[in-house]
C-alpha cells in the first residue's frame, strides 16, 4: 500500500496511523451479498462485524450499499494489496481507502482503550476540500488540478457544486483518478506548490462505526409509567411513560394543554433518513428532504434509526394510532446521511438552515470529525437563530463532539428513577450517558415507545401494525429528540424568541432531580447545575408557562443568581418615598431613598417578568429592617 502514508495528521493535530490489516472499498453500484462474500472468501478479507470482544451495546459498523469495511488477519503487503485491487475491479470497484487510526481521541491526551474501534476512520482518498485564500481568483482556483500534478501525474478533479455551496468555503472536489494520484499527495503537493493560494485543505473522513447515540435492545413488552389518568387517544400512550415524566401529557395540567405544536414550526432530523410513508409521520413532513451522499432528494431511509428520533420529535397527536411525538402537530425535516462523514455533517447543517428548519435534532457524535469543516455549519445555523439540540453519547464517559461545541444544547439521558443513566441503574442495561462541563440537560433515554420503519428492515420485525413501532428505544440518541421537540412546542407558542432565549427558558425550568446535587456555578448562568445532569431533567409545562419574575437589586442586575454587584439600594427596583406621589425614578438617589423616621414612608417595588408567559398571582411583601449607623 505505497500510495498510502504511514502517517497522516488528523485536522485536530493528533496524528493518524495507517492500520495495515484494514481497507474500506467502494464499489460504484450496489452489488449482491452473494458477490461480496464470494469476493471476501478469495481475497482471504473478513466483514467488519458488529459483534467483536470489545463492542459496546449498540455499536454498528458503517457499512453502506456500496461501501465496505474489510479486515483481514495478516498484514496487508504490497503485492496482495494489487490483487486484492484487480479481484474487486470485477465488481465495479470504485476506490479502495485506507483505514487510519487515531492515536488517541481528539482533545484528549489518553490514548483509547485496546481494541476500540471508536477512532478507526477512513480519510477518503478521492475527495479533497480546499478553501482558497480571498484573494485567490476563479482562474487560479480551476488551475488546482494542474498545480497538483505528482510526477508528471495530474489528478482529474471535479467540483461538485451542490456540496460546495453548503461547506461555508471549502470546495468540494471529487479525484476520479485516486488509483494514480490520491487526496494525500494532491494535499501534500498544494501545500508545497500553492500554499499562497489556500487557505486551508481537509479529507472527508468517513467513521468506520455509525456514530448514532442510540441502544438498540430487543424488542420487549410494556415498560414502566403506567396509564395516565388523561391521555391522547393514540392507543400506545399508555406505554409513554417519558411523555409523563416530562409533563409533555398525562394526568393534571400538562404542556400538550398549551400546545401540540403547530405545522410552521419545523424541526430537522438530521439523520439516517425517515420513514416517510409511516401513518403516524406522513402527515408531519414539510419538505422532501435530502440525501446527503447524493445531495438529491428525498430524505428516504438509509438506516433505522432516524425514523425512530423523528418520533419521539412530532409522531402525529392524537391519531387514534401509535404514539404521540413531544410536538406533535409540528412538522419535520428528514435529512438522510448515506456515509455519515464530515462533510455530510456541514451540509446537513447548512441544508436545514438553508430550507427552513428552526431545530435541529442531532442524536449522534464522534470526536474525529474535522472541526474545520464542521464548526462554521454550526456557527451558521447559530447565526440563523437555528436551536440545535446534540446527544452526549453512551459510553459512561467524556462528552463526544458536536455536543462539546458551545453553541449547540448538549442532551444527556435519564434513567426511570430521575438519575443520570449509568451502568448501575435500574433498567440493567450496562451504558451509560456521558457527562461533563459541556452538558446542558437530561431527559428520559430508557424504554422509549416510538416509530419504527415499516415492514421487516425497522428495528421490531413483528408483522402488522405491531411491527410500525419499536417500544424500547434507548440511548442519549432517544434523549434528544425530546429536546428538540421540546424547542419545537417552545417556538409553537412565543414564535419570536431567539434560539439562545429558548435554551434559556429550557435550562431554567428543568426539574432539579437526581441524587447529585446542584450548586450554583460560574459559567452557568440559568440555574444550579452539575456536571451529570446539566441544569436537571426537562419539564415541557414548566417551559411553556414560564414566567421569569425579578426584582432588581441594581441596575446591572440581569436575573441571573447570585447577584454579586452592588448594594440594593444603588439605582434598584426598590424606591422609597417619604410621600404616596406615585414617583418612581431609581437613578435619582434623591427621588428613590428618603427614608425619615417618626412618619410614613412609602416603598414602590418594580417587578419585570423575563419569561415569554404572562406572570399570575404574584405577591410582593416588604419590610424595613433597622440597620444600626446607615439610612435603615
Amino acid at each position: 500500500m505505497k500510495n498510502f502514508p504511514q502517517q497522516l495528521p488528523h485536522s485536530s493535530g493528533v496524528p493518524m496511523f495507517l492500520d495495515v490489516r484494514r481497507l474500506l472499498l467502494a464499489f460504484q453500484h450496489t452489488i449482491s451479498n452473494d458477490d461480496l462474500m464470494r469476493f471476501l472468501k478469495e481475497s482471504d478479507l473478513f466483514l467488519e462485524d458488529n459483534i467483536t470482544e470489545h463492542a459496546i451495546p449498540g455499536e454498528r459498523v458503517n457499512h453502506t450499499d456500496q461501501r465496505f469495511w474489510v479486515y483481514s488477519r495478516r498484514p496487508i503487503d504490497e503485492e496482495r494489496y494489487r490483487k486484492i485491487e484487480e479481484s474487486a475491479q470485477k465488481l465495479g470497484l470504485e476506490f479502495i481507502s485506507p483505514v487510519y487510526s487515531l492515536a488517541h481521541e481528539p482533545g484528549s491526551s489518553t490514548a483509547v482503550a485496546p481494541g476500540s474501534r471508536r477512532n478507526l476512520l477512513a480519510p477518503l482518498p478521492n475527495v479533497i476540500l480546499i478553501k482558497p485564500n480571498e484573494q485567490t481568483g476563479p482562474s487560479e482556483t480551476a488551475d488546482f488540478a494542474a498545480a497538483a500534478a505528482v510526477n508528471g501525474r495530474e489528478p482529474a478533479i471535479k467540483e461538485i457544486p451542490e456540496k460546495t455551496r453548503f461547506l461555508n468555503g471549502y470546495h468540494y472536489y471529487l479525484i476520479n483518478n485516486s488509483k494514480d494520484i490520491n487526496a494525500y499527495e494532491i494535499k501534500r503537493q498544494l501545500l508545497e506548490s500553492h500554499r499562497p493560494l489556500v487557505l486551508d485543505l481537509q479529507f472527508e473522513s468517513m467513521p468506520l462505526l455509525v456514530p448514532a447515540a442510540a441502544i438498540i435492545e430487543p424488542q420487549a413488552g410494556p415498560v414502566a409509567g403506567g396509564a395516565p389518568a388523561v391521555a391522547p387517544n393514540d392507543p400506545l400512550f399508555p406505554q409513554q411513560w417519558d411523555m409523563v415524566r416530562i409533563q409533555a401529557g398525562g394526568p393534571g395540567t400538562t404542556g400538550w394543554d398549551i400546545s401540540t405544536g403547530v405545522s410552521t414550526v419545523v424541526t430537522c432530523v438530521l439523520d439516517e433518513g425517515c420513514d416517510l410513508t409511516h401513518p403516524d409521520l406522513q402527515a408531519r413532513y414539510s419538505t422532501t428532504g435530502i440525501n446527503l451522499g447524493t445531495m438529491m432528494p428525498d430524505g428516504s431511509p438509509t438506516g433505522n434509526h432516524g425514523t425512530a428520533c423523528a418520533g419521539i420529535v412530532a409522531a402525529t397527536y392524537a391519531n387514534s394510532i401509535g404514539v404521540s411525538g413531544v410536538a406533535g402537530n409540528s412538522s419535520l425535516m428528514p435529512v438522510a446521511f448515506q456515509n455519515w462523514t464530515d462533510v455530510e455533517v456541514a451540509n446537513g447543517l447548512n441544508w436545514a438552515t438553508t430550507n427552513g428548519a428552526r431545530i435541529i435534532s442531532m442524536s449522534f457524535g464522534w470526536d474525529a470529525w474535522s472541526h474545520a469543516i464542521i464548526d462554521p455549519a454550526i456557527q451558521n445555523a447559530f447565526n440563523n437563530n437555528v436551536v440545535m439540540c446534540v446527544a452526549t453519547h453512551n459510553y459512561n464517559g467524556s462528552i463526544t463532539y458536536p455536543a462539546t461545541n458551545p453553541l449547540v444544547i448538549a442532551v444527556g439521558a435519564s434513567d426511570e428513577i430521575d438519575n443520570r443513566k449509568s451502568p448501575s441503574s435500574p433498567d440493567g442495561e450496562g451504558w451509560g450517558s456521558d457527562f461533563g462541563p459541556e452538558i446542558s440537560v437530561v431527559a428520559p433515554g430508557v424504554h422509549i415507545p416510538t416509530t419504527d420503519r415499516q415492514g421487516a428492515d425497522g428495528y421490531n420485525s413483528s408483522s402488522g401494525t405491531a411491527g410500525d413501532y419499536f417500544l424500547t428505544f434507548n440511548g442519549t440518541s432517544s434523549a434528544t429528540p425530546h429536546v428538540a421537540g421540546m424547542a419545537a412546542l417552545i417556538l409553537s407558542v412565543y414564535p419570536t424568541l431567539t434560539n439562545v432565549q429558548i435554551r434559556n427558558i429550557i435550562e431554567k425550568t428543568a426539574e432539579k432531580v437526581g441524587v447529585v446535587p446542584y450548586a450554583d456555578v460560574p459559567g452557568y448562568p440559568n440555574g444550579t447545575w452539575n456536571q451529570e445532569m446539566g441544569y436537571g431533567r426537562i419539564n415541557v409545562l414548566r417551559a411553556l408557562d414560564f414566567a421569569d419574575v425579578m426584582i432588581k437589586d441594581a441596575a446591572s442586575d440581569t436575573g441571573t443568581e447570585p447577584f454579586t454587584g452592588s448594594d440594593f439600594w444603588d439605582f434598584s427596583d426598590i424606591v422609597v418615598r417619604i410621600t404616596d406621589d406615585n414617583v418612581f425614578v431609581p437613578s435619582d438617589p434623591a427621588q428613590s431613598k428618603n427614608v425619615e423616621r417618626g412618619q410614613a414612608n412609602y416603598i414602590y417595588v418594580r417587578v419585570t417578568n423575563n419569561g415569554p408567559k404572562e406572570a399570575r398571582n404574584v405577591t410582593v411583601g416588604a419590610r424595613i429592617i433597622p440597620y444600626v449607623g446607615l439610612q435603615f
